[in-house]
Parts: C-alpha cells; sequence; structure tokens
C-alpha cells in the first residue's frame, strides 16, 4: 500500500473508533483553536487577511474573527492563518506540525456548510489530527527544518483534507484520492530571515488546499497515489518511514500551548520556572544561555528588535522577558517593542539534546549573575496544560467577553462538543462574543 493509502485509512481509523475521552478532548482542542483564531484576530497580519477577504464577494460561510461572511475557501484559509500567528496553537513535537491550525479552522467550517453536528466535527478533528502527525512522524519532522522546509504547510493539506474526508462522508477509495489532490501541492519553505504574513499564509493555504481536494475527490477527481513515495522522497531528501505503532490517537499526544511563542522556548520557560520554584532568583540574572537542540535553531533566534510581532514570537529574548514581566501567556506582548533592562539572552546547539528528537524537545539554560554566580536548569519537555489552564487561557484571548456568562455557557456547549446539534450555530455565537475594539474585520 503506498504511503498516501496507510494515511487514508489511519485517518478513518481515528475517526471510526473514536471513544467520548477522544471527542471530549477534540472539543478542548476546539475550544483552544477558537481562542487563538480571537487572539490572532487583532494581530498585525489580520490587517493583510481582511485585505484579502475584500477580493473575495462570496457570502457562503462566516468568517470567525474577522466578521462577514466570504466563500468557504477564504474562510478557512483566514481562520487557519488566525489560529497559528501567534505561535499558540497546539502542535505535534513528534511531527514539528501544528494540527490544530490546519485542522480545527477547515473542520468547522466546512460543517457549518453543511448543516453537520458537533459529533461529526470531533470525529473529524480525530482523523485529521491523526493524518498531519503521522506524515510528520513518518518524514522525520524536525529533520526537515534544516532543509528548509517546514512540516505543517508540507503536511498540514493533507490532515485538512482527511478532517473534510469525514465530514463529506467519503469511501475509502475517495478519501485516498482527497489526499492525493491534496499531496500535489504539498510544499513550503522556511523562512532564513523574516516570517511575515507569508509564513502565516502557508499554514491558511494548506488547510483550504486540503478543504478543496476533499471536495474534488468527493466529485470523482483524482492524482497519484504514490506522490508521497518516490516524489516526496526526492524532493524533501528522505523517504517516509514505517507506520508508527498502534496506540492512542495522535490528538493526545499534541500538547497545548502554555506560551504563544516558538515551540523550542518552551521547555527553556519550564526551566526557568522550575529554578524560581526551586528558590533560585533567575529574574536578577544578567545573562540567560538556553542551550536547544542543534536541529531546533534552524528557527528561532535571540532578537532584541525583530522585524515585527511574528519574528518576536521567535526570539528568546522576547520570551525570556515575557515570563520575566509575568506576561508569559500575553500574546500581546509580543506586539510591544522589548522592555528596557531585559536580560541577555544567547542560543547555544546542545547536540545531546537532539537524541531525545522527535518525541521530546528539551531546553538547558545557565544563568549568569553580576556577583560572578551561576545557576542551571533544565526541562526534557513542555509541562502538560490541563483543562482548567486552557479555559483560563481561552477567556485571555477573548478579552473583555471572556469572563462574561454568554461566554461562560458557550465554553460549556463547546467542551461538550459531542451533543452539540447545529456547528452553524455555535460558530454564530462565537462570532458574537468575540472582543468589539478589533479593528480588523472585514467590510
Amino acid at each position: 500500500m503506498s504511503v498516501l493509502g496507510e494515511l487514508a485509512e489511519r485517518g478513518r481509523r481515528a475517526a471510526a473508533t473514536a471513544d467520548a475521552a477522544a471527542r471530549g478532548l477534540a472539543g478542548l482542542h476546539v475550544l483552544d483553536t477558537l481562542g487563538c483564531v480571537a487572539a490572532g484576530a487583532s494581530h498585525p497580519v489580520a490587517r493583510d487577511l481582511a485585505a484579502l477577504a475584500g477580493l473575495d464577494g462570496a457570502e457562503d460561510v462566516r468568517v470567525l474573527g474577522l466578521g462577514g461572511r466570504r466563500a468557504l475557501r477564504t474562510a478557512v484559509l483566514i481562520e487557519a492563518s488566525l489560529a497559528h500567528v501567534d505561535e499558540y496553537d497546539a502542535v505535534h513535537p513528534g511531527g514539528a506540525v501544528v494540527p490544530a491550525a490546519v485542522t480545527v479552522p477547515a473542520a468547522l467550517a466546512v460543517a457549518d456548510r453543511e448543516g453537520l453536528p458537533g459529533r461529526a466535527v470531533a470525529d473529524a478533528v480525530l482523523a485529521g489530527y491523526e493524518v498531519v502527525a503521522e506524515a510528520g512522524l513518518r518524514f522525520g519532522g524536525p529533520a526537515l527544518y534544516p532543509r528548509a522546509w517546514w512540516p505543517t504547510a508540507v503536511f498540514g493539506a493533507l490532515g485538512a483534507a482527511a478532517a473534510t474526508a469525514v465530514l463529506l462522508d467519503l469511501g475509502p477509495e475517495r478519501t485516498e484520492a482527497a489526499l492525493a489532490l491534496a499531496a500535489a501541492g504539498l510544499g513550503g519553505l522556511l523562512s532564513a530571515d523574516v516570517l511575515g504574513t507569508g509564513h502565516y499564509l502557508l499554514a491558511g493555504r494548506a488547510a483550504a488546499d486540503g478543504v478543496e481536494a476533499a471536495y474534488l475527490a468527493r466529485a470523482g477527481a483524482d492524482a497519484s497515489r504514490t506522490l508521497l513515495d518516490g516524489p516526496a522522497a526526492a524532493a524533501l531528501g528522505r523517504s517516509a518511514g514505517p507506520p508508527t505503532g498502534a496506540g492512542p490517537p495522535h490528538l493526545s499526544c499534541c500538547p497545548i500551548k502554555r506560551y504563544p511563542c516558538a515551540r523550542p522556548l518552551h521547555a527553556a520557560l519550564d526551566a526557568l520556572t522550575g529554578l524560581r520554584e526551586e528558590g533560585v532568583a533567575w529574574e536578577q540574572a544578567e545573562t540567560v544561555e538556553i542551550a536547544l537542540p542543534s536541529t531546533l535553531l534552524r528557527f528561532v533566534t535571540a532578537e532584541r528588535e525583530p522585524a515585527g510581532p511574528t519574528e518576536a514570537a521567535a526570539s528568546a529574548a522576547f520570551a525570556v522577558a515575557a515570563l520575566l514581566h509575568g506576561r508569559a501567556g500575553d500574546a500581546r506582548f509580543y506586539r510591544e517593542p522589548l522592555p528596557a533592562g531585559s536580560p541577555r539572552v544567547v542560543l547555544v546547539p546542545d547536540p545531546g539534546l537532539d537524541a531525545l528528537l522527535p518525541g521530546r524537545w528539551a531546553a538547558r539554560v545557565t544563568l549568569g549573575f553580576p556577583d560572578g554566580g551561576r545557576a542551571e536548569g533544565r526541562s526534557d519537555g513542555a509541562r502538560e496544560v490541563g483543562e482548567a489552564e486552557v479555559v483560563g487561557k481561552w477567556r485571555r484571548q477573548l478579552g473583555g467577553p471572556g469572563g462574561s456568562a454568554e461566554a461562560d455557557a458557550w465554553r460549556a456547549r463547546c467542551l461538550a462538543l459531542d451533543a452539540v446539534a447545529d456547528v452553524a450555530e455555535l460558530r454564530r455565537d462565537f462570532a458574537r462574543l468575540l472582543r468589539p475594539e478589533n479593528e480588523n474585520t472585514i467590510p
């Protein structure tokens, strides 16, 4: 069987065997991702997306975050881009992909258009996460970074296609066709300098391409089923590994982010938090040296004057300063100048940490104090984020409306996604919650 065939089968199985616990976790990821969309709507990149929406006069489905109604493809592209723009969406470390951004907005928008219930969305999310994470794992995930490929852009359309195939009730053969059509356009280069709008559009385009591929498959379109065999190996410089073994759904291995910054920096912030809990006054340090796996240094910096918020989210200097100022979970911090007096941050490679990849993205920190003293800490992976913390994060992302009774009622419905009768109604009510001060709206 081809790699695409194996992925299609795996995605369908994840949806077909989903239990209440798995669907409940899917609901939590939907809640978190929509919080990311809401927060992303005030990001400077959202202005560019609003301009893009102005080119589309269709009124198919509502656009969460920016308001208005546009064609399904445009809505998915915008919402998926907004979900990732603050680097706050869930990630699969082993596959080095962000399944939430490319799967959740696609599943919700398609379910809205097709008049489907929440249970269908939960199953679709499980299928989408399964496929994009499995693809990332089999092609080495983090190993693609040094070759300038962004794994989410390379494999994201597969996840959106798998999710949409579940919602359109495609059979095994048409599901494989959907993934093949999505695979035909896979790609996405990782920038060597500024990220900008172009980087975040990659996630949006991947999600939109995947949705489009599934609709084309339903209409009878087809593509080569061996694109992830020889052609992908030639392009990516490595062949797909064997399928991962049986176990819990890949969704359960996608931690929800505690910090709105590049994922390799999370372990460093956890290490600093651990030192604080041990009584080390790391806030008084003059220098903070962060050692990361050499592979992951490809897309983080220690830049103190980044080109913009997208680059600030990849800066260890900003991440450390956010923790220092008690704003580690505030995405807006990365849209402001670095506060004066922030410690000097240095990034260094630690080849020993590479051995923990792809499953664990570890970090080691070394502090230098004015009196010459030193302290060291380490984290072998980001700490788990529980439901209560996810809810608190969601409330912060919505701003003022996040603490209202209406928001609490909506949150309860989302967390019981399996029981939601009409996803279109759920999306409509969420749009009404979004903070009114957002200026990046669609005319």
